[in-house]
């Protein structure tokens, strides 16, 4: 198998090693030129609403984000023109710049607005290119069977009206979802009809993405040589018109071949994988830059170099939180739901129009036999069963419309939470990984210093014995003494960081109880009390509870809401003893803290932490909560704690944390959290 390899890299090596400027001229600059000078002779018309929509087109697979701002001129000039046809037309260029720019909410949802205008028209090569373009936009996201079914019927509206070109594409992307099951047989038929029709219409785009997919195909059926001979043909034809997709896919494919046969074929695996991501940056398109960079990092990874695969995957992660955060799932699923809501809208009004049109058969058949009454009588029947019937199926396609509305409703409420947990699972994820990664070498830091402090020590010593030494010698030991005293001193401030770091990242959603939250006040208070006099044996201060006597039980996490407390009350104990350190000697100040508890409106309970301590300007109050912003001086604070305070009471609890300050007076921290 390897040998094959090397036989097939020698053979297409005088493809690859084709510089850049031997390449064909690329026509796709000379035609947007051709356009855009056309447009800017075109006065506000239909002419120009369609030229717009076809520079949408022309930019779809090297800038997405042009063919956005396109459609959306060609749609605002069709709207105030009335031209219903330029409006579907720039509603499904629009789906695919969204789609190619990896927004699948918005291009699903002006996809679904592009098929309604052409039904509502009737064209059916634009309701065709619809279905297609949502067909592909479902696979993307790996949503087979509804990409099957709007491709399916693509492709039968193709065949109907003998639209060759759309055909093309229809076929293709159904061998594309055919792949993605893993029925490899039906991918290779589909993909090879419509590759065949490629050729013959001369649909360039089609062609090298259908010959990248057939590649995929043969590489997974076991066929190297064949692989390689589509990925090299596709990149071949879409290299000189810059149809970056394909090149993504294609330079993808041949990475995986060349990682399959063996180390030998790493550099190549990676070079080939560079490319691919470089096609996909260059043409806007997420999901290959997702795919390239997971690809790029394994590889790394595989090569034991850390710092390239931490690269790749921090790209990775950025672009799949980009392209496919549960949010943006989230939104895709309320759109298919709304969807589904509209199309049974639309077929009970279709079976109401039938109902009135039955009645009114009954009608005019009643007029024409006034005569026979006993007819009269037998259609009166008739018309009752049918109504019953109308409403009992009235009423069963109201509840289930009602469930679908509920079900909706919950899916917007719960896209902000999906979007909350995500980005703190990631941070978490992120936070214990440097973590982990970081407390070795500091230990080893810390732990050389200390030796060689003691090493140091016994040097000295041991040269006052022997009487070898002199005032140079003996200063050159303590100035290194004091150096390796700072390394410890700063190992272990170092070390403490990573500490909290940790419990940065362990912080999150755990199994809530009901608490009494006076009791937990009280406890927090008297422990960081204790703690601070252990610290400081001089300090005293006068500490106030003031609780709700009828406040409830409150749902919370108690670990995490204990460590909130402590946080607080420490940095208040830590304020005050500040301030009573800077008073002039003879001036009466007294230390105090308060902690209090009460109820806001019935719904809500707010645990306020107030001290007199030195205070805070206003531009550092709205800075105390990010994360290792602190105001104590080097070595005494972290800046992780009320960072985690917020984490804690904010995203595990649904709750909101407060300060306000006045410099040289108070500072007071409030938290409010919800009883349910």
């Amino acid at each position: 198998m390897k040998t094959v390899f090397v036989l097939i890299l020698w053979w297409m090596s005088p493809v690859l090693n084709t510089p850049a400027a031997a390449q064909p001229a690329a026509q796709p600059a000379a035609r947007l030129d051709s356009l855009k000078r056309l447009l800017a002779h075109t006065p506000p018309d239909t002419t120009r609403a369609l030229l717009l929509v076809q520079l949408a087109y022309e930019h779809t697979q090297s800038n997405p984000l042009a063919t956005i701002a396109y459609s959306k001129q060609a749609l605002q000039l069709a709207q105030q023109l009335n031209f219903r046809k330029g409006v579907c037309w720039a509603l499904i260029r629009m789906n695919s710049g969204f789609r190619e720019a990896g927004n699948y909410p918005a291009a699903l949802q002006v996809g679904l607005q592009g098929l309604h205008h052409a039904e509502d028209l009737g064209d059916p090569e634009l309701i065709g290119r619809a279905y297609n373009a949502l067909g592909y936009l479902y696979w993307e996201q790996q949503n087979s069977r509804p990409a099957l079914a709007y491709l399916f019927k693509g492709k039968a509206v193709a065949e109907t009206i003998s639209n060759q070109k759309l055909l093309t594409r229809a076929l293709g992307n159904i061998g594309n979802v055919y792949y993605q099951l893993n029925r490899l047989d039906s991918a290779l038929l589909y993909l090879k009809q419509g590759y065949a029709l490629d050729l013959i219409n001369k649909d360039l785009i089609s062609e090298v993405g259908d010959a990248a997919m057939m590649g995929n195909v043969y590489a997974k059926l076991g066929n190297p040589r064949l692989a390689q001979y589509y990925y090299r043909r596709s990149i071949r034809r879409a290299r000189p018109q810059r149809v970056t997709f394909a090149l993504c896919r294609a330079y993808l494919g041949r990475a995986r071949l060349f990682e399959q046969a063996g180390s030998q074929f790493a550099d190549s695996a990676i070079y080939s994988g560079k490319q691919a991501l470089l096609a996909g940056q260059q043409g806007h398109y997420p999901k290959g830059v997702l795919e390239a960079s997971q690809f790029l990092a394994a590889a790394w990874a595989a090569r034991q170099d850390s710092a390239q695969a931490f690269r790749y995957l921090m790209l990775a992660n950025a672009t799949r939180d980009n392209v496919f955060s549960l949010s943006k799932m989230a939104q895709v699923q309320a759109l298919d739901v709304s969807e589904r809501l509209r199309q049974q809208e639309q077929a009970d009004q279709e079976e109401k129009a039938a109902a009135d049109r039955r009645q009114l058969w009954l009608i005019a058949a009643l007029a024409g036999a006034l005569p026979a009454l006993w007819l009269l009588w037998r259609n009166n029947r008739l018309k009752q069963y049918t109504n019953l019937q109308l409403n009992r199926r009235n009423a069963q396609i109201g509840a289930q419309r009602d469930r679908l509305r509920e079900a909706l409703a919950e899916l917007k409420a719960t896209q902000n939470q999906l979007m909350q947990r995500e980005k703190m699972a990631f941070l978490g994820e992120l936070t214990a990984g440097i973590a982990h990664e970081l407390q070795n070498p500091l230990n080893f830091v810390k732990n050389f210093a200390d030796v060689s402090t003691e090493l140091v020590e016994e040097m000295a010593g041991q040269e006052r014995d022997l009487s070898r030494t002199n005032g140079v010698d003996q200063e050159f030991l303590a100035g290194l003494k004091v150096n390796l005293q700072k390394i410890s001193l700063h190992g272990q401030r170092a070390s403490s960081i990573i500490r909290d770091m940790l419990e940065h990242s362990r912080s999150g959603p755990g199994q809530r109880e009901p608490t009494d939250l006076n009791a937990l006040a009280d406890e927090a208070l008297t422990l960081a009390y204790q703690d601070y006099c252990v610290s400081n044996p001089t300090f005293k201060a006068a500490l106030t509870r003031d609780f709700d006597a009828q406040l409830r039980l409150v749902p919370v996490i108690r670990s995490d809401m204990v460590r909130v407390l402590l946080n607080l009350c420490a940095n208040a104990f830590y304020a005050v003893r500040q301030r009573q350190q800077q008073m002039p000697t003879g001036t009466r100040y007294e230390p105090a803290v308060t902690i209090s508890t009460h109820r806001t409106n019935g719904q809500d309970v707010e645990i306020r932490v107030l001290d007199n301590g030195i205070g805070m300007p206003e531009k550092i109050c709205s800075k105390v909560f990010q994360p290792f912003f602190t105001t104590k001086p080097p070595g005494e604070g972290t800046g992780l704690g009320l960072s985690l305070c917020f984490d804690i009471v904010v995203q595990s609890h649904g709750g909101t944390l407060g300060v306000k300050s006045r410099e040289g007076e108070f500072t007071e921290f409030t938290i409010r959290l919800p009883y349910r």
